[in-house]
């Protein structure tokens, strides 16, 4: 199965190429239409962009750009997409930049500087977990031991061309490994996959609850990891709660986990084990109400138990589901996780607003 191109792992990559010294090479691009008029963008910066057999050549700048950059593709509203945009502001004001995070969210941005030759400093900062007796003098002395991802980027004079590949998309991946697992009897291979610790803890949660997920193909180079996915018929989910630190590197996909979370089963006997508990991210609450809003929504006409909590979503599985009048509500990845439910509700109603989705992923004619 081909999957489109991740996309913001792919702007990060083509605006370094059009601010670098030199041609750089981007291979085997499966454009979505955003990253296709993202080339306008590139050229309007004032560099010259060739796109031939979805291999893209972009001839950098050099730091000789047209001024003011626009810089709504990098978006504001998360955490990392803050962090990213004052990394670019550093970047194309000649400053240095510093921070710290708990949790590294998607940080391709930065691995894309250390790859185009900028210095960076990107390390975990802490006790060492393994030291028994720190740990406990620590507890004595009341000290909190915290660890922390600690990002620190001089100020960048050049960067220099490189040739380049972008796994394919996570969010679409995740959405093909739903619709094997609740397929009876399949087994299905998923190419060239981004594995990004930071952008692939959705296939860390499908395992949590039971799917059966096996990298068959491992691949690194540089800062990339990509693979292939073996995906099969889940035989046995499991209700489980799946913890902030989790979800905040799979946000993206929470309509996809709740999706396959409908058919978890207990592990035991205790209320509490019944129950899927997605305990999201404090500073995520308030962003993606209406999405959980919706996804409840559609959850009931389902005919699944489940309900919205001060901290996230709580979800009940069933063996089977029943229901029509699924409505995305212009949530394209709502849209995916829904179409597999239709499937599975036997619906014969189509996804209201299902439209939205073949904006951002058109079909693939390997799809």
């Amino acid at each position: 199965m081909e999957l489109y191109t991740e996309k913001e792992a792919f702007f990060n990559c083509a605006f370094l190429a059009a601010l670098a010294n030199g041609t750089s090479v981007i291979h085997e691009v499966n454009a979505t239409p955003e990253i296709e008029s993202f080339a306008d963008y590139l050229r309007n910066l004032g560099a010259q962009v060739n796109i031939n057999n979805n291999q893209w050549e972009i001839t950098g700048t050099n730091f000789k750009y047209e001024k003011p950059l626009n810089l709504d593709w990098v978006g504001n509203d998360f955490p990392h997409q803050k962090r990213n945009r004052k990394i670019i502001e550093c970047l194309l004001n000649g400053e240095p930049f510093n921070c710290e995070e708990k949790i590294p969210v998607k940080d391709s941005l930065i691995r894309e500087l250390s790859t185009f030759g900028a210095e960076v400093e990107w390390k975990l900062d802490g006790p060492d977990e393994s030291d028994e007796l720190a740990k406990r003098f620590a507890r004595m002395q009341k000290i909190k031991t915290e660890k922390k991802w600690v990002c620190n980027i001089p100020p960048v004079h050049t960067l220099l061309a490189r040739d380049r590949y972008i796994p394919g998309d996570a969010t679409q991946a995740a959405f093909l490994t739903l619709a094997a697992s609740l397929t009876p009897h399949t087994e299905a291979t998923i190419k060239a996959v981004n594995l990004d610790p930071t952008r692939a803890g959705i296939f860390a949660a499908f395992k949590k609850l039971g799917a059966d997920i096996e990298v068959v193909s491992r691949r690194e180079r540089g800062n990339d990891v990509w693979g292939d996915l073996n995906v099969k018929t889940a035989k046995n989910l499991i209700a489980r709660k799946l913890n902030p630190d989790l979800l905040s590197i799979c946000l993206d996909e929470i309509p996809l986990l709740a999706a396959l979370a409908c058919f978890t089963e207990s592990e035991g006997i205790a209320e509490k084990e019944k129950e899927t508990i997605l305990k999201l991210p404090p500073w995520a609450i308030d962003f993606y109400r209406p999405l959980l809003e919706a996804i409840y929504k559609n959850l009931k006409i389902a005919g699944v138990e489940c309900g919205i909590y001060e901290e996230g979503l709580i979800i009940r599985g069933k063996t089977d589901i029943v229901g029509e009048g699924f409505d995305c509500q212009n949530f394209p990845v709502l849209g995916l996780a829904l179409s597999v439910l239709n499937r599975k509700a036997k619906s014969k109603e189509p996804v209201k607003g299902i439209e939205c989705v073949e904006k951002v992923y058109p079909p693939l004619p390997n799809r």
